[in-house]
């Protein structure tokens, strides 16, 4: 069974291609820059490697490239695809692994707001995948799935009742895809049963979230009832009082898309440190002594580092910490200023190992440590991928 796992963007689109129940990866690539005046299209189709330079106006010639470049190179016709999979975000009442009809897009669509830069381009996408490939299923994990384990005390707010029966407020997790991949990985790489571990996994990168997992179970995670919550991201806020948001709005006179504006795309990493939404930037300035760029590093560092504690003293006992996601796979100096001052409670990272571990699967734990701690790079394709295996079994 042939199963083609889609990561949609704004402006890029990354894929890779599975053969079930092997789990074998039979192609990938990415398009980047969709929109602009001249875009790049990567891929690894077996035998078929390429790199090329081009416009795609839009996300249906981006799609229309990667299936003219499958079709002849790992699949014979474009009717050997058994499914399209999507690593969907949000959609009011949907949580788990869903066939993307018109009532789940209805609902990703009511959700637009909580996620202006993921469901638009998701629902955009599907109906693209749907015009060319009518009668291929198309199926979408979305990314609250693997935190409905979470226990109520912990996912629900202390809001009026009718606002959480009608609007559907709670907290729901993202990340889904990752930090479950974390979950079953790390089992493996430590050689001990899911049941008997608890892990911290951290999924930092441009969007970040932490997740506390018990027995292979998600029983709370720093992100809420929207992707901007949490720590904070590349360009999007974290954690914020709402009455700070609410008397910005009265003073300056702010409107609800004002705000949205400057909440998602003009805070984070680029509102803090003045100079970049991306980490590298951030840490080059900060070397070139620009104060606001230290900043901006020690605040998330710390932030990450406190929702640690906050999840140690809740389990009582961590056996793996777990860096994921792109920063926490390539940020050696990110994960050696976070296990910092950690020491006392068994967490020690060997700087020589965290040096030396980039995007590969690594042991970083130093000497004495109680808690071992890994760079786990995350494929939260594949988890997708076994999702709509799933999904399509049950038919």
């Amino acid at each position: 069974m042939r199963i083609l796992v889609t990561n949609v963007g704004s402006t890029s689109l990354k894929y890779r291609l599975y053969d079930f129940p092997e789990e074998k990866m039979l192609a990938s690539g990415r398009i980047e820059r969709i929109g602009a005046e001249k875009g790049t299209a990567t891929w690894s189709h077996g035998s078929d490697e390429g790199r090329e330079e081009r416009a795609f106006p839009a996300h249906r010639e981006a799609i229309e490239f990667i299936l003219d470049r499958m079709k002849g190179s790992v699949l014979e016709d474009l009717s050997q695809l058994d499914c399209v999979a999507f690593k969907t975000v949000i959609a009011k009442g949907y949580v788990g692994c869903e066939f993307l009809n018109e009532d789940v897009l209805k609902a990703m669509d009511d959700y637009v707001f909580l996620a202006p830069a993921h469901n638009p381009p998701y629902i955009n996408a599907v109906r693209l995948f749907h015009d060319m490939l009518p009668e291929t299923p198309l199926i979408g994990l979305f990314e609250p799935a693997f935190h409905r384990s979470m226990p109520d005390y912990a996912r629900v707010y202390p809001i009026p009742k009718e606002w959480r029966e009608k609007h559907k407020i709670e907290r729901y997790g993202f990340h889904g895809a990752s930090h479950r991949y974390v979950s079953e990985r790390v089992p493996q790489l430590v050689g001990r049963p899911k049941e008997e571990l608890n892990v911290i996994s951290c999924h930092l990168g441009g969007s970040s979230s932490l997740c506390a997992i018990s027995g292979g179970k998600s029983i709370d995670t720093s992100m809420g009832f929207t992707p901007q919550t949490g720590v904070f991201h590349a360009a999007r806020i974290g954690d914020f009082d709402p009455f700070a948001v609410l008397f910005l709005m009265r003073e300056e006179g702010y409107s609800v898309d004002d705000m949205v504006r400057m909440l998602t795309k003009e805070s984070g990493f680029r509102g803090l440190s003045g100079v970049s939404e991306d980490m590298r930037d951030i840490e080059a300035a900060m070397d070139g002594g620009n104060a606001d760029a230290a900043l901006s590093f020690q605040s998330f560092c710390y932030h990450v580092k406190k929702i640690i504690g906050s999840y140690m003293a809740v389990m009582g006992r961590v056996d793996v910490l777990a860096f994921a996601g792109g920063i926490g796979e390539r940020g050696d100096r990110v994960r050696e200023e976070v296990c910092r001052g950690l020491e006392h409670l068994g967490i020690c990272i060997d700087p020589v190992k965290n040096k030396g571990a980039a995007a590969v699967e690594a042991d970083i734990s130093g000497e004495g440590a109680r808690t071992a701690i890994w760079v786990v790079p995350t494929n939260e394709e594949l988890i997708v991928a076994r999702a709509a295996f799933e999904k399509l079994q049950s038919l």
